[in-house]
């Protein structure tokens, strides 16, 4: 499983990550005083929750195949996160594969997930970098999570990142609601 996971992190390495292909979230350090840290940027392939305006200001929410899906750059992504979750859990269904550079997520909900989620972290970083997961108490429960892949409902449990410094990575497979 180290070899797939030092194929991604290549794959990963190698990428140009732009706004375009995902999310680009650039952050100011206040507590380092003003200081840029690195560029976040993260992107989903598989299915995707699709919001299309219709009558009267409502939207309507539709499932479709995301756009990086079919580039070509993420395709040796998809099969090598696919071979990775196949090998720790062979019966995992998914609809969905995210896959996160340097992300920095606050306390929250998957609230358009459905079921279990699955995640793993790995690249060149340190002093942290776990995956806090909040138990009904509001208590934290610090996982570790590099190289090693955790199983949780995303959708039903607080979760946020732990600090980090360096460059993280991760993948997250997961289900999104409405495609049972």
């Amino acid at each position: 499983m180290i070899d797939i996971l030092n194929e991604l992190t290549n794959e990963l390495n190698n990428l140009k990550w732009s706004k375009i292909n995902g999310k680009k979230r650039t952050v100011l350090n206040i507590a380092e005083g003003g200081q840029k840290e690195p560029d976040r940027y993260s992107f989903t392939t598989g299915l995707i929750r699709d919001w299309l305006p219709c009558a009267h200001n409502n939207y309507t929410r539709s499932l479709r195949l995301s756009s990086s899906s079919k580039l070509k750059k993420h395709q040796m992504l998809m099969c090598l996160a696919s071979m990775y979750i196949k090998e720790y859990y062979p019966d995992f269904k998914y609809t969905s594969i995210q896959f996160s550079n340097c992300m920095l997520t606050p306390r929250h909900v998957d609230k358009h997930n459905v079921g279990e989620s699955v995640i793993v972290a790995f690249g060149d970083y340190s002093s942290g970098g776990g995956l806090i997961i909040y138990d009904e108490d509001g208590h934290e429960h610090v996982h570790d999570i590099f190289h090693k892949p955790l199983v949780f409902n995303a959708c039903q449990q607080y979760h946020r990142t732990q600090d980090f410094v360096g460059t993280r990575y991760s993948i997250t497979w997961f289900s999104m609601k409405g495609f049972d």
